[in-house]
């Protein structure tokens, strides 16, 4: 047997490609066959065609009571009440204004894909079939894209025994297209996807229905790679190891594009931008999700609600008296089973009733093992228990142990898928742009990325179409450039702690209720921002402004205080110096008259001394005002 081998110029072989995809459906045929089960119960088609015609047979109802579809819409609920938000940690001292770029880059990735609403659907996949995957890619505006791959058109090497594929050789996506829609993608492939689809017989592989398209191909259709009667191909994308990772597209007749694959990791190197993850994984590399063990549970509880319901809708009888033996059979049956019927003499209803309160003590014992496969009441805050905060959540977190496993799965993943987006942004981001981010309360902000700093000498140029000369300013360098940008890559999750948040503010509450000294050192302003009311933001500034402009009215009033006050101790400072003056001139004429007249020197001295007594008593009164304190002056004053 010649070996493969590449062509000549480079194209890889597509027998050794189609090999790839064809191994893989056919090693992986039982395991996407239990997925399509899984699916199936999921959405309330739980009998099968045979359990369905024995069911008719003896007149039972095929009665449904799906637990699975609660139990995994309750395990996928839990993570919308918790949070994950990318972050970026710097790699080096200094780097911190780079890690916060980086975070704002990632999270408008999020905003701008609705990776929340991704996640979900993924997560759905992990725990229903088995399987979620997803590939990182852009768009024709080099915008980073997040695309869900539905498990029936993800294939993977069959050997691969990690839940998360990292040891996998190849991954790859399978999908029916119309040969008009290949031919728009590839034009220069045109002629030979015509004459494939108008030449071609079909045939090839008869894929499994997991791979079939939806509605699925009728006969006479070709089975796989070639659907002539609809003029359809089957299209493969396969990433796949081979000397560093490569990337081929081809279909069942010609191998459309090849070549290394175009997406590079945070090291430049060709990566796979495919990221998959499986919820368990068997000893033979079968792979399934939450839903399988639900099955036998599940089974039960609907045969034995039918068999209830069936024992309550019929009744059997026995003979009760020898001695009407001759009575026959099938008319005693008859009569017992009509609402108005006579049951003969000598028959009668064979009590059931241990049968039946067996099936439902059993059935009791499915319907809690499926509960207990998925979150329990606490967990979905069905509790009918204390209020407490606390408490409800320590028994969330005892609910959710037993799916730790499947919860890390889906935080792995979603790490992965941000260095996926963050390695995208680094090799495709080299213009000037600007982000939005919406992190913030009615407060969006915008990031620039690879922004010049101007400044520099002038670049003189000319504009190509006129000819005119140009100055363009000179750059210096460039800010928040993605490229360089050396960061680390998690993931914050964080809990559903709003319970405990509410129990903490309640008693803050209370303690500012009972104490007075509590209500001064607690403005309102502490106790909006420790409440969980929303737009706490908004109320905290309005807020503030109102506190502004109350001191800024405060400082006014104050102000014109203060200048009443000193206009009054002018006022009264002039007063006490007329006062003075006026004593010292009633001396002075005192003196002057006593040397006119040559009076008695003692009675003169006597008047001298009485003026000069005055005049000391007045300025130590001035004194004394000047220094009173203000609002001794002024009892109006604060």
């Amino acid at each position: 047997m010649v070996p493969e081998a590449d062509a000549p110029d480079g194209a890889p072989d597509l027998t050794r490609l189609k090999r790839y995809f064809t191994e893989s459906e056919q090693l992986t045929l039982a395991a996407r066959t239990h997925s399509l089960r899984a699916i199936d119960y999921y959405d309330s088609d739980q009998f099968s065609r045979e359990e369905l015609v024995r069911l008719h047979e003896r007149n039972q109802a095929a009665i449904v009571i799906n637990r699975i579809k609660p139990a995994i819409n309750g395990i996928i609920g839990v993570t919308e009440r918790g949070r994950s938000d990318p972050r970026a940690w710097p790699r080096n001292p200094g780097n911190e204004d780079a890690a916060d770029a980086a975070t704002d880059v990632l999270r408008y990735i999020a905003d701008f894909n609705r990776f929340k609403r991704v996640k979900q659907d993924c997560f759905k996949d992990l725990l229903v079939p088995g399987t979620m995957a997803a590939l990182v890619g852009v768009d024709p505006d080099s915008q980073v894209t997040i695309t869900q791959v539905r498990w029936e058109e993800f294939f993977h090497d069959p050997r691969s025994r990690r839940p998360d594929f990292k040891d996998a050789r190849y991954l790859g996506i399978a999908k029916w297209m119309y040969a008009d829609d290949v031919t728009a993608l590839y034009p220069d492939k045109k002629d030979e996807i015509t004459r494939a689809v108008d030449n071609s017989p079909g045939g090839g592989i008869v894929p499994d229905q997991s791979f079939q398209d939806r509605p699925l191909s009728g006969p006479g259709t070709g089975g796989a790679w070639i659907d002539p009667k609809q003029r359809r191909l089957l299209v493969v994308e396969i990433y796949y190891r081979d000397d560093g990772w490569r990337q081929a597209v081809y279909t069942g007749m010609d191998v459309l594009e090849y070549g290394p694959s175009p997406y590079l990791d945070h090291k430049g190197r060709p990566d796979c931008p495919i990221e998959a993850h499986s919820a368990y994984v068997r000893r033979d590399n079968g792979r399934y999700g939450a839903v399988w063990d639900m099955i036998g549970p599940q089974d039960e509880i609907n045969k034995r609600r039918s068999k209830s319901v069936h024992l309550l809708s019929t009744s059997r009888i026995e003979v009760k008296d020898p001695s009407a033996i001759d009575v026959d059979g099938d008319v005693a049956r008859k009569e017992a089973a009509r609402p108005d019927g006579v049951i003969p003499f000598g028959w009668g209803l064979a009590p059931n009733v241990a049968e039946f309160q067996g099936n439902m003590e059993m059935m009791a014992e499915a319907k809690a093992e499926i509960e207990r496969m998925g979150p329990n009441p606490a967990v979905l805050g069905r509790s009918e228990q204390d209020s407490s905060g606390r408490a409800l959540l320590a028994r969330q977190q005892s609910g959710l142990i037993e799916l730790g496993n499947l919860y890390g799965a889906l935080e792995d993943w979603e790490l992965r898928i941000y260095r996926q987006c963050w390695a995208r942004a680094k090799q495709f981001w080299k213009a000037p742009q600007f982000i939005r981010v919406t992190d913030d309360e009615d407060s969006p902000r915008f990031v620039g990325l690879n922004q010049p700093i101007t400044g520099g000498p002038p670049t003189i140029g000319a504009d190509p179409e006129t000819g005119m000369p140009t100055i363009e300013p000179g750059i210096l360098g460039y800010k928040n450039v993605v490229a360089e940008m050396d960061v680390d890559i998690e993931v914050d999750t964080q809990q559903d702690t709003g319970n405990v948040a509410s129990e903490q503010f309640s008693e803050i509450i209370q303690l500012v209720r009972m104490s007075p000294a509590y209500q001064q050192q607690a403005p309102l302003s502490m106790l909006i921002q420790l409440s969980t009311i929303p737009h706490k933001r908004a109320i905290l500034d309005q807020i503030k402004q109102a506190a502004a402009q109350q001191q800024q009215a405060s400082a006014q009033q104050q102000a014109l205080a203060l200048q009443h006050a000193q206009a009054q101790i002018a006022k009264t400072q002039s007063e006490a110096q007329q006062n003075a003056a006026q004593g010292t001139a009633s001396m002075l004429n005192a003196l002057s008259e006593a040397h006119a007249v040559h009076a008695d020197p003692a009675a003169a001295g006597f008047e001298a001394s009485q003026a000069q007594a005055n005049a000391d008593q007045a300025q130590a009164a001035t004194q004394a005002q000047v220094h009173q304190p203000i609002s001794d002056q002024d009892p109006t004053l604060p």
